[in-house]
């Protein structure tokens, strides 16, 4: 699933536990599958960094190397 799939599923899942009267264990299976998918988005939004921050390394080497 995409990043933006997944952020809108949380918002989904975060207003139903704001809006909804729920039992219990509606509320708590709500709020499981909440925190999955914000680990979800969370490791997405991690690994996207990690790319940025590997291509800025090649963009510098790039640069230094066409001012030689």
């Amino acid at each position: 699933m995409s990043f933006e799939k997944d952020f809108e599923r949380l918002q989904k899942l975060v207003e139903k536990l704001e809006n909804e009267n729920l039992s219990v264990e509606e509320g708590l299976n709500l709020y499981d599958e909440a925190i999955k998918a914000g680990k979800k988005c969370i490791d997405q939004l991690n690994e996207g960094k990690g790319k940025l921050e590997l291509l800025n390394k090649d963009l510098s080497r790039l640069s230094l190397t066409e001012e030689e």
